[in-house]
């Protein structure tokens, strides 16, 4: 159970981070919404709908030069009236004012003699005063004269204003007015330009939270009643339609929620949100299909527009910037309101509309659970590079699949959940994973503290290549330890009484081991095999086992005699130090790690450590291990045969001071012993002299009985 939730454990952080993911955008939802919208907006920057040069849509615009021309903004009505008649001679199909009137023309003639009289205290009005023209009277029959719109402002607070003429609804489900934005207050035009307009739509532009355009409202609710927008009320009348029919949509059918309109004018569907709003796919081009007022009110440069003007749905705003009818949607940052209503009547006459499925945000949630799932999956079983590139292929699909489905289908998918869901589960994941391998290093640093020495475990830490598993050749240097008379001991004393007193001597070993850079491989009872030049490269690895051995000799010395002291009867302990090459590496299969060496260098220097009983020695060292102490003295012992090995082998034990510092005794010996290796009686002679010299010296000894025996050879059996 403990492996299978370390396994787990990497899945299951990063399956919560997806679960903390939900809750933070169910709690907070304006974040996840604009990230959404953001997306959305980049893919429309990326691939904006293209506009047809045929579409019968054309915006007349009283910017900047029309007011330089012709005054500023509000013009007379009779100016207005004239650019009505014009668009209306011209053959437009619908007008549509994206403007409203809601006050008299205060510039009528007949309205300022009527101030004056109030102002001056004229009591008679002059003759004929009833015949001078009413600005609003010449608009109105302007309208009258022409298939317009008249445009008004809703409002979400109460007034006085009072609804205008509304077109005929049919409705097929549940009324729309139960979900649809409901207004209770409005500004219209004043009484006598309404009741001349064929037909009347709302300007009203809902923007989102972040203020940008992305929506039109096509059908809103003013006290109770379905009303159109500008647009859609330019289009009924464009195609001559005294009804718009609605069709509500419902998720699975009758009594289930409301998921949208199907809004029917003619022979044209269109789709609607559960808002009653058209989704809009901007193009970004009207301006280059945009009228200046001023052509339509100069009479030399309006014939010229015949062709633009007739046949097309015409609306008319402004874009002039102190009119402050701009706003910023995914393409622009200022875009006049009349061209994002020439934007939704291109967009509903080419019949490309974009849809957000009822259904998407419970897909969404799906898709982001099942990829982080996967990309979790893979974070905490799989190589982290593996796991790197499926993920970033899972990422890559997830934004392809979107993109996909915007250009070839219209459809609004919102990748940035399953994006943010799956990048957020893979961070999590590997996070996790991070932090168990890193508990795991800790654990085994702190293990291969006991076998290895701080600066080697440290080294190991920052430089993990340096440690080569699974076999290399390489020459090594082995030390093998020994405590004589330990089982006897154990027999006298009991195993479980000496148990401190042998962790005491192992750790000192194992201690001094460490210090010299050596790595513990075994302890088996009693004795401590150390290797060195492994698993790091240690050029002197031969002289760090020589000085290892000393040291382990000089301090195994002062314990035996401490334990002596207290009378615990402990052992000397015996040293064996061979080089030679050896296989190291990870050893034991997958199922037990053994980091240790094979070869016969290795049985070399365990038979090494078993031939001190017989050569007298504490410290026996190959000539292997001598070559590689340069700068360190050796006092030849002779030559080992060992069991199975044609060779002999010429073994040394360390002798105090470096070499030339010796004493006379130790050369006078070093002289015997070359002429006993040579052959020559004299050696024989000077040995055995030098044993009466110091007949407690364990190697003359050796030689010493070995000649008494008749023995001249330095070969000795082991």
């Amino acid at each position: 159970m403990r492996r299978v939730l370390r396994r787990m454990s990497p899945v299951l952080a990063g399956l919560a981070s997806v679960v903390v993911i939900l809750g933070l955008r169910a709690a907070l939802p304006d974040p996840f919404e604009r990230l959404r919208f953001a997306g959305f907006d980049l893919m429309q920057r990326a691939a904006p709908r293209i506009s047809a040069e045929a579409l019968p849509v054309r915006v007349i615009d009283i910017d900047d030069a029309s007011l330089k021309r012709h005054g500023q903004w509000p013009w007379p009505r009779d100016k207005v009236a004239d650019l009505v008649a014009g668009l209306h001679e011209l053959g437009a199909a619908s007008i549509a004012l994206d403007v409203v009137f809601a006050e008299p023309d205060r510039t009528s003639p007949r309205r300022l003699l009527e101030t004056w009289r109030q102002a001056h205290g004229w009591d008679v009005l002059p003759s004929g005063v009833q015949s001078l023209p009413d600005h609003d009277e010449t608009l109105a029959k302007a309208f009258s004269k022409a298939r317009l719109v008249a445009g008004y402002g809703l409002l979400p607070g109460a007034n006085e204003g009072v609804a205008p003429r509304l077109p005929a609804f049919a409705v097929i489900g549940p009324n729309p007015a139960s979900v649809l934005p409901s207004f209770s207050g409005i500004i219209p035009n004043i009484p006598v330009l309404d009741e001349a307009a064929a037909g009347h739509g709302s300007f009203t532009i809902a923007a989102g939270r972040d203020e940008i355009i992305r929506r039109l409202p096509l059908l809103s609710v003013f006290r109770g009643n379905l009303v159109p927008s500008l647009a859609l009320e330019a289009l009924r009348l464009a195609q001559g339609e005294d009804t718009i029919r609605v069709r509500t949509e419902q998720d699975g059918g009758s009594g289930n929620p409301v998921t949208g309109f199907t809004v029917r004018v003619g022979a044209l569907d269109i789709p609607l949100d559960r808002d009653g709003a058209l989704l809009l796919h901007q193009s970004g081009s009207v301006r280059e299909r945009t009228v200046a007022a001023w052509q339509v009110l100069d009479p030399e440069a309006r014939e010229t527009l015949r062709e633009r003007i007739a046949g097309h749905i015409v609306l008319v705003g402004t874009s002039a910037v102190g009119l402050g009818d701009l706003r910023p949607t995914a393409l622009t940052a200022y875009e006049p309101g009349v061209n994002i209503h020439a934007e939704a009547l291109e967009q509903i006459l080419s019949g490309h509309h974009l849809n957000r499925p009822a259904s998407a945000g419970g897909m969404e949630i799906v898709a982001a659970c099942a990829m982080a799932l996967l990309a979790a999956i893979a974070a905490g079983s799989l190589n982290v590079r593996f796991a790197m590139g499926l993920t970033a292929g899972i990422i890559a699909v997830l934004g392809t699949g979107a993109w996909v489905a915007y250009r070839h289908a219209g459809l609004l998918v919102d990748a940035s959940l399953p994006l943010l869901a799956v990048a957020t589960s893979f961070a999590a994941a590997i996070l996790s994973r991070h932090l168990l391998t890193e508990r795991d290093a800790v654990h085994l640093r702190e293990a291969f503290t006991h076998y290895l020495s701080p600066d080697l475990v440290n080294a190991l830490a920052a430089n993990p290549d340096q440690l080569k598993l699974g076999g290399e050749s390489r020459s090594m240097t082995f030390l093998f330890t020994d405590l004589e008379g330990f089982t006897a001991l154990t027999e006298t004393h009991g195993a479980e009484a000496l148990v401190s007193l042998l962790n005491g001597y192992l750790d000192g070993l194992c201690g001094i081991a460490m210090a010299h850079g050596g790595t513990v491989d075994k302890i088996v009872g009693d004795a401590v095999h150390v290797m060195f030049n492994a698993p790091l490269d240690q050029p002197d690895h031969a002289e760090r086992a020589v000085a290892c051995a000393i040291a382990m000799d000089s301090f195994a010395i002062g314990f035996a005699t401490s334990q002596n002291d207290r009378g615990v009867p402990f052992g000397k302990t015996r040293i064996g130090v061979n080089t030679g090459v050896a296989v190291v590496g990870n050893f034991g299969g997958s199922r037990r790690f053994d980091y240790t060496a094979h070869g016969d260098a290795i049985n070399t220097a365990a038979r090494l450590e078993a031939a001190n009983k017989a050569l007298g020695t504490r410290i026996c060292i190959a000539d292997s291990t001598v070559a590689g102490c340069p700068g360190r003295s050796f006092r030849p012992v002779g030559i080992l045969m060992l069991r199975g090995k044609m060779q002999g082998v010429p073994v040394f034990e360390p002798s105090a001071g470096l070499r030339g510092d010796g004493s006379a005794f130790e050369e006078r010996y070093r002289e015997a012993f070359a002429r006993l290796s040579a052959g020559e009686e004299e050696g024989a002679r000077a040995m055995l002299a030098l044993h009466a010299e110091r007949p407690d010296d364990t190697i003359v000894s050796l030689h010493a009985r070995r000649i008494a025996s008749g023995e001249r050879s330095l070969r000795i059996a082991a």
